[in-house]
């Protein structure tokens, strides 16, 4: 039996053969005009499940990035935004000791409280400041809220934010808060008795007392009503002044009430008493003592009964009869210490920010040489590849027609 091989199979033969190399010299072509060496799962599946997690960590990434470059924003606005609260709290410290020099008058203190004002209604506007986004910085989650109300002209000042944070992820295993919240800023500023205060009220106060030629020192007014037992005892500026008609108990200062004395007789012993005490001068009128504070954090009194054990009813003391300075300054220097703190905390933040970006950086380095060594095409092999497909499919189309033409009436 012989075999025959019919002239249609054989071009059919041809026709395939050449599409195919037609074939891979299209897929060499789209590898060397896209210069990657896999364009479909099919032409590596290992290589492009690799390529699948690199793409989806170059995602992450970017997002973290985006994360980033968004807190770097609000943590550099918000720093020049203290900056500038910085100057204003120093310029009214300034302010504030030239104002309750001595030497000035009314109308100079009024100057310098309108400026304080002015400041005051800066300050606000500062604290109410707005991103690119048109958030508020210091509002909490309640960005689109406007956190602080109130003005110079008011006196009144309120939060109207929350405390919320929020907390960015900006690496693999690295978070950061973009800001503070305005209260922790603004808000909750503890004087010398222990109470809260605002940043504004500080200096509405201040303002106020300069306004009104409030004098410098703490004041403070005792009455003696009648004369002290035996035993009771007035502290001022923890120097214990004990009334007795014998000797004081050790180590109390004795005010002499034997004798009989009127309460303005009292008064004055107690005042020639307290002549050894530097940080109070004090002035008598009648049964009255005008107690002036000479530094700082002085001035308030203490009074105990010591027959009874509890104030005595026979003296009356009318205390903070004017803020001293000092308690302004005090106050200053809290608010001042608040903002630096603050600053130093986004200083911080910047810092692990510029740190974190270099590492996202070399990472996102790492994955996109790690991805080109799996998907970028050897350009010189394919070059050559390609060169010797070309030359393939000539010889394929080029055997294709000489089969096509051949024919048993050329043996003839």
């Amino acid at each position: 039996m012989v075999d025959r091989l019919s002239t249609s199979l054989a071009q059919q033969n041809g026709i395939y053969n050449i599409l195919q190399q037609q074939k891979t010299l299209n897929e060499t072509q789209q590898q060397i005009s896209s210069g990657k060496r896999i364009l479909s799962p099919s032409d590596d599946p290992a290589g492009s499940i690799q390529l699948m997690d690199l793409s989806e960590s170059l995602s992450r990434l970017e997002q973290f990035q985006d994360n980033l470059n968004y807190a770097q924003n609000r943590l550099s606005l918000s720093e020049s935004t203290l900056s500038s609260v910085t100057d204003n709290l120093q310029r009214v410290r300034e302010l504030a000791v030239q104002g309750f020099n001595s030497t000035n008058s009314a109308t100079d203190k009024k100057s310098l409280a309108l400026e304080i004002f002015q400041r005051l209604d800066e300050l606000v506007a500062l604290a109410n400041t707005k991103d690119a986004n048109g958030d508020y910085l210091y509002a909490g989650f309640k960005s689109q809220t406007e956190p602080f109300s109130g003005s110079a002209a008011t006196g009144s000042f309120s939060y109207n934010g929350d405390q919320g944070v929020r907390y960015l992820k900006v690496g693999e295993n690295r978070t950061i808060t973009d800001g503070n919240a305005g209260a922790e800023v603004f808000f909750d500023l503890q004087d010398k008795d222990g109470n809260a205060e605002s940043m504004f009220a500080t200096l509405y106060g201040l303002a106020t007392d300069l306004d009104n030629a409030v004098p410098a020192a703490e004041e403070a007014l005792l009455t003696l009503g009648t004369v002290p037992e035996n035993g009771e005892t007035l502290t001022i500026n923890s120097v214990v002044y004990e009334f007795n008609t014998g000797a004081a108990t050790s180590p109390n200062v004795l005010v002499d009430t034997s004798g009989s004395p009127t309460t303005d007789t009292v008064v004055e012993r107690l005042r020639t008493a307290m002549g050894g005490d530097s940080t109070v001068t004090a002035v008598r009128t009648a049964n009255q003592l005008l107690l002036t504070s000479t530094t700082e954090g002085s001035g308030t009194l203490t009074l105990t009964d010591g027959t009874s054990g509890g104030a005595a009813a026979d003296i009356t003391v009318t205390s903070s009869v004017s803020i001293p300075l000092f308690d302004h300054l005090d106050q200053l220097d809290t608010a001042l210490g608040r903002i630096l703190d603050v600053r130093a905390q986004l200083g911080a933040r910047l810092n692990v920010l510029d740190s974190q970006n270099n590492v996202n950086q070399d990472f996102e380095l790492s994955i996109q040489t790690t991805k080109s060594e799996i998907e970028d095409l050897d350009m010189a092999e394919a070059i050559s590849r390609f060169n010797l497909q070309i030359v393939s499919l000539q010889a394929a189309q080029q055997a294709f027609v000489k089969v096509q033409n051949l024919s048993l009436f050329n043996l003839l």
